[in-house]
């Protein structure tokens, strides 16, 4: 697949001069691999918090226990 993305000119031209053309992609790759990883890490860590989080989950009880329902 191919994107297309803004990025500052000085760092196009510090990527352009430091990595070969044949291998920018594979680079790219790598870093946004990296990433996500990153951010998914992150994430799971927020998720076992909030999971372990007492006065959030009796918060999360209390708004599942309104009836949401409405009458017509």
């Amino acid at each position: 697949m191919r994107i297309t993305l803004s990025i500052p000119d000085e760092i196009a031209e510090r990527f352009r001069s430091a990595i070969p053309p044949r291998k920018r992609s594979g680079v790219i790759t790598r870093l946004i691999e990296r990433e996500l990883e990153h951010r998914n890490k992150a994430l799971a860590i927020a998720c076992i918090a909030a999971n372990q989080d007492e006065s959030l989950e009796k918060e999360i009880d209390e708004w599942q226990s309104f009836d949401d329902t409405f009458d017509e």
